[in-house]
């Protein structure tokens, strides 16, 4: 694989918006922190949100994982 393949590659990957940073802005109280009294009313898309991240996150710690292995051909 070239890096003009790898880049093609890493092009055709779509844009995440996490939930989990969208909620956050969205239980941020008017002194600008997050509005724990929201928290137990919205606990399901909370931790719905938090393994979507978390699923994003092993999916880009095992492409960080290929791209340094290509790198250190």
């Amino acid at each position: 694989m070239t890096n003009q393949d790898l880049i093609r590659a890493l092009e055709t990957v779509p844009e995440k918006r996490l939930r989990l940073l969208e909620l956050a802005r969205e239980m941020l109280g008017a002194d600008g922190q997050l509005d724990t009294a929201q928290y137990p009313a919205r606990l399901d898309e909370v931790k719905e949100a938090v393994t979507e991240a978390e699923g994003y996150i092993q999916w880009t710690q095992q492409v960080r994982s290929a791209l340094s292995r290509l790198l250190d051909l």
